[in-house]
């Protein structure tokens, strides 16, 4: 043990040293001021020392987001539906929690690459199964302070038994250290019978087949979905604990399968990580340039009936065409399975009787903002302006022509309503579909309410649309590799969907979204077609 956490120490000294120099490499690439702040920067102690507190926060954040957002979200839904007469707040708290755990199975690899493993038992020389058992060890101790000073309390304010909620903190341990456990027999199965490649070529991992893991991920979330009434009709709530309870006595054969592991599986296993990241972000780098640079060519069965920036910018969309359009397809079948999951569960409340109690209808109606938050979740806009540099800004930002204010804001302005035209469709599709259940579950609860609803979605998807490609212009956050390189690109897009988080938490009629949308998304446009015509000509490039 003493071993394992002088490993860890070693572990999060060199994290924060990676964390302080991705900030202050992000403080020297802010647009325009950034240029001014030399690169010694890095060597100046006192920085570095103020650089270490966003760091630690960082850190902590990370740590610690995953449970409060997961408790969070538990004690809130079970008091909601507990609030109604045909739930228990408890067998709501215990379903979601296996549900979403089980989920959570899925992406936990602790031999995943990062710059962590490339520094630390490539290039250090690190011990690599001191590294994966003292990484295992750091996930251990947050899920132990999680549950227990986050899970722990609000099982007790959703009425778990006592002596179920102090389960919570093994449970959560057990089931990862079953998770871990199992991978490793696998992986030890398949090195001892020589599978060490996939029929792709590619290097064996030990999270599995990334493909078949999607599938099983998507039925445990859909059978979580359609089986939740009938686990409250038929009162499961006994078999929830039983499976509970074996995710914590999951523990001890979890740690059995991990001592077993082979010694000289860590590193390789590392490595096969680490060649499979290779060879797909090489292979995701050619995979983003769709067809080739755009360039004025004569080569092309494409036609286009307009002049000047205009052509320029349709002969792009339409040589993509077909991505872009299955792109769309893929969003909206999304949104068509979401809106069957909950179908299904509406028609189960109206068949016991109590539209006007439906939980649906409760989010509809009083939480609005849920609208909000898929439409940032599902918009196209970082996708199409990742395409736009791979395929045509990459080629024409070395003309000079292409630069010139009047030429970026003209680009600007004209690729906006293109991309407000692709997230058309599956936004049309949701607002249907929410008049329809607010007319199925009680009609409007004020004037204009079917209105207020459809206008909050379609001024979402023009606030988001604008939103990414005024930041892709005045950021360009996108390397020559077509990676993305920018660490306040990521921060920004990650803030602007913990606003949106917090509005879908808060209760607000679409009426107060819209009115306050309506200012905001106005502002925002003006802002950033003044911003894009006087900064862009700096910071797009």
């Amino acid at each position: 043990m003493r071993t394992m956490l002088r490993t860890l120490g070693i572990i999060l000294s060199l994290r924060n040293t990676i964390n302080i120099n991705e900030i202050l490499s992000g403080i020297r690439h802010i647009p325009i001021v950034g240029k001014k702040i030399p690169a010694r920067v890095h060597g100046v102690r006192i920085i570095k020392i103020l650089a270490m507190i966003p760091s630690v926060i960082t850190e902590l954040f990370k740590a610690f987001f995953g449970p409060l957002c997961l408790f969070g979200f538990l004690f809130v839904s079970s008091a909601t539906l507990g609030s109604l007469r045909l739930y228990e707040s408890r067998s709501v708290y215990l379903y979601l929690f296996l549900i979403i755990s089980l989920m959570g199975v899925f992406f936990n690899n602790n031999f995943r690459f990062s710059t962590e493993v490339k520094y630390a038992v490539f290039y250090m020389g690190m011990d690599a199964k001191k590294y994966v058992l003292a990484r295992f060890l750091y996930q251990v101790i947050t899920v132990v302070l999680g549950h227990t000073f986050l899970g722990i309390p609000t099982a007790l304010l959703a009425k778990l038994p006592w002596y179920l909620a102090i389960l919570l903190p093994v449970a959560g341990v057990g089931l990862k250290a079953a998770t871990l456990g199992v991978q490793m027999a696998v992986y030890a199965a398949k090195q001892a019978a020589g599978r060490k490649m996939t029929k792709k070529g590619m290097p064996v991992s030990i999270e599995g087949n990334a493909t078949l893991n999607a599938v099983i991920f998507s039925i445990v979330f859909i059978a979580g979905i359609l089986v939740m009434p009938l686990f409250f009709y038929f009162n499961l709530y006994p078999l929830s604990v039983v499976l509970y309870v074996l995710m914590a006595i999951a523990l001890i054969p979890g740690i059995i399968l991990i001592r077993k592991f082979p010694y000289g599986l860590y590193r390789t296993a590392l490595y096969a990580e680490q060649s499979r990241y290779e060879i797909t972000k090489e292979k995701t780098k050619k995979e983003t340039r769709l067809h080739g640079d755009v360039k004025f060519s004569r080569n092309t069965d494409v036609q286009v009936k307009a002049h000047g920036y205009r052509f320029l910018n349709e002969l792009f969309l339409a040589r993509h065409k077909k991505v872009f359009l299955t792109r769309m397809i893929v969003t909206t079948a999304c949104v068509v399975v979401a809106i069957v999951l909950i179908g299904v569960f509406l028609r189960y409340e109206l068949k016991i009787g109590m539209p006007s109690e439906s939980i649906v209808r409760y989010i509809f109606s009083k939480h609005p903002g849920a609208f909000i938050f898929l439409l940032y979740c599902i918009n196209t806009g970082s996708y199409m302006a990742h395409a736009m540099y791979a395929n045509c800004d990459a080629s024409l930002l070395s003309f000079g022509f292409y630069k010139t204010p009047k030429a970026l804001r003209k680009m600007f302005r004209l690729r906006t309503v293109s991309v407000v035209k692709y997230n058309l469709l599956p936004a049309a599709i949701f607002a249907v579909f929410t008049v329809v259940v607010l007319a199925f579950t009680g009609g409007e609860e004020y004037l204009f309410q079917y209105l207020w609803n459809i206008l909050l979605i379609f001024l979402s998807v023009v606030f988001f649309s604008v939103r990414h490609l005024a930041l892709y212009y005045l950021m360009q956050p996108y390397s020559e590799e077509m990676t993305l390189k920018s660490w306040w690109y990521s921060f920004l897009s990650f803030l602007m969907g913990g606003f949106c988080m917090l509005i879908m938490i808060l209760p607000l009629s679409a009426r107060v979204l819209v009115l306050a949308g309506l200012v905001l998304t106005a502002l925002y446009i003006f802002l950033s077609d003044l911003l894009v015509y006087k900064l862009s000509p700096r910071t797009f490039r």
